[in-house]
């Protein structure tokens, strides 16, 4: 599995080195160009100024291609660092993350998120655990968070066991939401 991201990077820096080399007989003739212009305009000056003047050789004279051997080992030289850069970046965030993260360092956070429920025009239901033997009910909108409801007691039990036990379905997780606006609505009226 391996094998194939492997043979990815050495085809994409074959066809990064075919394409150099391209790039590079084509930049040869357009200087052999440039240096046959440059040469007929300065003939054209010696001849207007009648004298007896003689320039250094041009440098693309002297312009040999690049060897496409140092420059598929310069590329691939370099992509290894990126990739190793990266890898770097990657490590470091993940410690980061575990250090910042309180259930990191124990098993148990004292504050966890048992659930969630989108009740649309972007706000939301969340049923947070917090500490043993609580359970909040908070409402969230893109402007602010509330806490609609404290739970304790034989309910928070009973709500903490069912989330403990097995993975809460959204039929169960609705179940419960109901059950509270039930409640909410026994204590106004």
């Amino acid at each position: 599995m391996r094998t194939i991201p492997l043979i990815l990077i050495i085809l994409l820096i074959g066809v990064q080195a075919i394409a150099f080399a391209q790039d590079a007989d084509s930049l040869s003739v357009a200087a052999k160009n440039d240096s046959a212009i440059a040469a007929l305009k300065f003939e054209a000056m010696k001849q207007a100024l009648g004298g007896d003047y003689r320039p250094v050789a041009p440098i693309t004279d002297n312009y040999q291609p690049p060897d496409i051997g140092k420059v598929a080992i310069r590329m691939a030289a370099g992509l290894g660092i990126i990739l190793v850069l990266l890898y770097v970046l990657y490590i470091l965030a993940k410690r980061l993350r575990k250090v910042e993260s309180p259930s990191a360092n124990n098993k148990q956070s004292v504050i966890q998120l048992l659930d969630s429920k989108f009740l649309g025009s972007s706000r939301t239901i969340f049923l947070i655990k917090a500490g043993t033997e609580r359970v909040l009910v908070v409402g969230a909108t893109q402007e602010s968070m509330r806490t609609l409801s404290e739970i304790q007691g034989e309910e928070a039990k009973q709500i903490l066991e069912t989330y403990a036990a097995r993975p809460v379905t959204a039929a169960q997780f609705s179940a419960t939401v109901d059950h509270l606006l039930r409640r909410f609505k026994k204590e106004d009226g």
